[in-house]
């Protein structure tokens, strides 16, 4: 699954009121050990890029970062509602 996807649904999870939040916190624990995988992914492909495609995916990689730290503090915050 391509990373923009991945994104997007996401950004979809963190920010919904998009039905119950057993799914929702299924959803996106499913989501972040994909974005989990891709980054480790990239970081292996990373070791041995150079030039601009290493520029391309020091981004990406921290895109990705920044996404996995916010749906981790969503997942939290679901997990912490449960009361």
């Amino acid at each position: 699954m391509k990373t923009e996807k991945l994104l997007d649904r996401l950004s979809n999870l963190i920010s919904g009121d998009a039905g119950k939040k057993k799914a929702e916190i299924e959803g996106l624990e499913k989501v972040l050990k994909k974005l989990k995988r891709r980054q480790r992914k990239l970081e292996a492909e990373l070791e041995s890029a150079s030039g601009d495609k290493a520029k391309r995916l020091k981004k990406e990689i921290k895109i990705i970062k920044a996404q996995r730290k916010k749906g981790a503090a969503r997942l939290a915050e679901l997990v912490g509602d449960k009361d």
